[in-house]
């Protein structure tokens, strides 16, 4: 055992005795190595006795266990052997980030907490979360009235925004090249009215206390102004809004690139400018598909589905949001599409979301199943996919 790894258990010891304690993560898999993308372990009381909680988060499922202490340092130095490269240790006092590299160098980083001084909570029946620190700009927005209350008309619209954080909250839990990051860049591709951009900037603002800017990209002059009039009211000095079309704003280096409800071709533009950004996050919820829907060519053996109309739409939808999660996959990103809220709340419910990765990609594998799918339904060529190729 190295001195470094040493030190971090001496810490995590030190930090369990004095119920400090917040949380521990292991991340990136060693090579050749079958385990769970992210452990992520937590205190918890379970029937009066505390223990270490171990969730491993697989990509299509999460599996948790619980260990005694000493049982449980012992699996974290397990797995730090034999699987994992990089452990994330956060305390109320500090935070400890152990690096081993491939070629032998192990590395250990300490910084000053950015957590509260408040001892961790360690129920295991924990209440739940609000998601929403500061509702100011909630009755700024219409959602709620100036006594704080949910107006009537509203209780999807407030639904759906604290979902969508919980989302994201997740996310950044499994991307350990954003939870690690001192400042953050985020872009919203057609902010509109700006409900979950000035979610997003309360969220690592007031909950995660982290530093952070979001910028709101939005075509229609009068939001640009509401959003800008409303974030200096409220001294959100990293939010604004800026001007522009998606498919012509110049992206910078962004960290989360998001694009909700953008029309048609509107997200494959985005998608484009998220990858080229370099983003660890691009999370879209897509709107509308007429490109695909028009291509589809209605083949014999295909008639008796997209000779009805609303058949075709979904069909469209369905071959186009598979097309372009492949793509992503294509480019270094793990993919993910999953129903983002209840149709009972709202129609546009589809959320794609694609987190970045080093791993080997089998560019091979990727694209024979995109040309099938092409193929299937006669598409010469998805719009997404003639802007990479370009």
């Amino acid at each position: 055992m190295s001195d470094q790894s040493e030190q971090l258990y001496t810490v995590l010891r030190k930090s369990w005795s004095e119920n400090q304690f917040i949380r521990l993560t292991l991340s990136k898999q060693r090579k050749g190595v079958e385990a769970a993308n992210r452990v992520t372990i937590r205190p918890v009381t379970i029937r009066g006795k505390m223990q270490l909680s171990f969730v491993s988060q697989y990509s299509t499922k999460d599996i948790t266990k619980n260990y005694p202490f000493e049982e449980g340092e012992k699996r974290i130095q397990q797995l730090l052997e034999t699987a994992y490269l990089i452990a994330n240790l956060f305390t109320t006092e500090k935070q400890m980030v152990l690096e081993m590299r491939r070629n032998g160098k192990t590395t250990l980083r300490v910084q000053a907490s950015k957590m509260t001084d408040d001892a961790p909570p360690r129920s295991h029946d924990r209440k739940k979360k609000d998601w929403i620190a500061d509702k100011r700009f909630l009755v700024e927005l219409g959602i709620l009235n100036n006594s704080g209350n949910v107006k009537k008309d509203k209780g999807d619209k407030y639904r759906q925004i604290k979902k969508f954080v919980e989302i994201v909250d997740g996310l950044i839990r499994q991307q350990s090249a954003l939870e690690n990051k001192d400042s953050l860049r985020i872009v919203d591709m057609g902010a509109g009215k700006g409900y979950l951009t000035f979610a997003l900037y309360d969220y690592f603002t007031h909950t995660l206390e982290r530093p952070v800017k979001v910028t709101g990209v939005e075509l229609r002059e009068g939001l640009i102004k509401k959003g800008n009039a409303i974030a200096n009211s409220l001294g959100y000095k990293g939010l604004n809004y800026e001007s522009g079309f998606i498919e012509e704003y110049d992206l910078p280096e962004t960290d989360i690139l998001l694009a909700l409800h953008a029309c048609d071709t509107a997200t494959d533009d985005a998608i484009y400018k998220g990858i080229n950004a370099k983003a660890e996050l691009i999370i879209c919820a897509p709107c509308c598909h007429k490109q695909i829907r028009r291509a589809i060519t209605k083949s014999e053996d295909l008639q008796p589905i997209l000779q009805h109309g609303i058949l075709l739409e979904r069909q469209a939808e369905i071959v186009t949001d598979t097309i372009r999660a492949l793509l992503m996959e294509l480019q270094g990103y793990k993919t993910k599409i999953f129903e983002f809220i209840s149709t009972e709340h709202t129609g546009k419910n589809l959320m794609i979301v694609g987190q970045k990765h080093e791993r080997p990609v089998d560019r091979e594998a990727l694209l024979e199943q995109i040309n099938a799918i092409k193929n299937r339904f006669g598409i010469d060529a998805h719009y997404l996919e003639s802007l990479l190729d370009a």
